[in-house]
């Protein structure tokens, strides 16, 4: 939770334990989102609360150096705690921040961009109190901050959280529930009406789907008796296009009445351009990489990002946050300083929307001009991805970028370039790029290396090892895609050179 340890003085006697119950003054924000309080130099990590409140809190987890509680009563609350503005707030686990008030909530995730830099990347110069400090550019805002999401994942559930059973033991349905699980209650789902995260039109679907899934008489899948039909639903939304892809994603067995079913959804909601079904057959509750059907429409809606029209299939990724995708993208773009000629290479790149922007792929729709890279030469390990990416290549008219399929590590390492790439990109998953896959990158022995985070923790991990091999961070910048969560995304330049401190 990136809460340094220090040391403190208090007696076994005296340490929390599991149900107990405190009075307890919160100092500030965890990485990840919990409040920070402190009794007698023991740090206790409080979920829903905000720094500055006062709290009566349950201990939910005792541990030798530091415990976790839950508020279960707020005595004084802080001048930045504001009244959530979603009517599920309290039972949903999602959008924890939304008591905190927005501006106080890019402050804190800027905070701690720096602070996984300077305590896991052991970046930074000093600064006039001694201490370690890094400095960030000013953090891009959301805007807007709510319905901001174009693509979300929702579960079924039957109501009372198992398969229901008439008096001769064979299965029925009961209510059927759609929405997202309860904290740490994974047989459980809240029934949602309006998500703010999303559009109200997707919202609107979502409703449409759970009345049409309650009339068929069959009954969510339930992991423990593995019966049941209901799984997913998946939804995303071009929100540039106006395209909607709605994915159902069941246990095997026959859809019932899917024709009917089809044509009841697509005639009520004409936007929807992709109607699929996708089977699933584990056990596993996860919701995208199956095989589908298309029930209606194709196979794929389109999205434009910097003026970049985007093929887009059930399981491709794209940046969650449309709007501030772009944005991103921009701020990568300009810590890149292109002065046009350059040799690119693109991992972790997806259905290549970073790659086509630096190859030149938007100049012909925005009409904006600018220096573009020579060459682009993307790496993706999901083969579709690849795929889409290529066509997305072409239908841009962006000759100049190529795309290969395979592990980053194992496609660096056989890789032959005639010469070494001037600027490197890399997006990796929340995990980060490997040691070995960094130790790639550091042997191409590129001027420049731009990368893009959705974890600042693993960002800094990689960023060390950067720096080890003869990197210096040469600019970092946060942009809030996710309001009202504690995630962040980070893009940071470095510089091939003697290590020092950012500038």
């Amino acid at each position: 939770m990136l809460e340094p340890e220090l040391p403190f003085m208090i007696s076994d006697n005296d340490r929390p334990v599991k149900s107990q119950e405190l009075e307890l003054d919160v100092e500030r924000l965890a990485f990840g989102g919990k409040g920070v309080a402190r009794r007698q130099g023991f740090v206790i990590f409080v979920e829903g609360a905000v720094p500055g409140d006062r709290v009566r809190a349950r201990i939910t987890r005792a541990r030798r150096s530091y415990a976790e509680a839950r508020v279960v009563e707020l005595l004084n609350p802080s001048a930045e705690r504001i009244e959530p503005a979603c009517p599920h707030f309290g039972v949903c686990g999602g959008c924890s921040w939304q008591t905190l008030d927005y501006g106080a909530q890019l402050r804190y995730k800027d905070s701690q961009v720096r602070e996984c830099l300077q305590h896991i990347g052991g970046l930074g110069g000093i600064g006039a109190d001694g201490h370690a400090e890094v400095k960030t550019d000013e953090p891009l805002a959301a805007d807007p901050i709510w319905r901001y999401r174009n693509k979300v994942e929702f579960s079924f559930a039957n109501s009372e959280g198992s398969p229901a059973r008439d008096g001769s033991g064979s299965e029925t349905a009961r209510q059927l529930n759609l929405g997202f699980h309860l904290p740490g209650e994974w047989r459980r789902v809240i029934d949602i009406e309006d998500c703010r995260l999303h559009s109200v039109t997707t919202n609107t679907i979502r409703n449409a789907v759970r009345d049409l899934t309650r009339e068929s008489g069959l009954a969510a899948y339930d992991q423990q008796s593995e019966s049941g039909f209901w799984r997913h639903l998946v939804l995303r939304e071009g929100l540039n296009t106006g395209e909607i892809m709605v994915n159902i994603v069941t246990a095997p067995g026959d859809f019932p009445d899917a024709q009917g079913f089809a044509d009841s959804l697509t005639a009520a909601f004409p936007v929807i351009t992709s109607l699929l079904w996708s089977v699933n057959q584990t056990r596993a509750s996860v919701a995208t990489g199956f095989p589908f059907e298309v029930l209606a429409g194709r196979d794929h809606i389109f999205e434009e990002i910097c003026g970049l029209r985007l093929k887009v299939a059930p399981s491709t990724f794209l940046q969650t946050n449309t709007l501030m995708a772009e944005r991103l993208y921009r701020k990568a773009l300009e810590y890149a300083g292109l002065q046009g000629g350059e040799s690119v290479l693109d991992l972790y790149c997806g259905i290549g929307s970073i790659a086509l922007l630096f190859g030149g792929g938007d100049r012909g729709v925005s009409g904006k001009s600018g220096a573009h890279a020579r060459e682009v030469l993307g790496i993706e390990i999901v083969d579709d991805a690849v795929r889409l990416a290529r066509e997305n290549a072409r239908a841009n008219g962006t000759g100049n970028c190529d795309f290969i399929s395979g592990k980053v590590r194992a496609v660096l390492k056989d890789l032959k370039l005639k010469n070494r790439p001037d600027l490197v990109i890399l997006d990796p998953p929340r995990a980060g790029a490997s040691k070995k896959e960094v130790q790639r990158i550091l042997e191409l022995g590129a001027e420049r290396i731009v990368y893009v985070s959705c974890n600042a923790s693993t960002l800094a991990g990689n960023a060390s090892q950067l720096a080890e091999g003869g990197y210096r961070l040469a600019r970092v910048g946060a942009v809030d895609m996710f309001p009202h969560t504690p995630h962040i995304e980070v893009v940071a330049c470095f510089e091939r050179g003697p290590a020092g401190p950012i500038t």
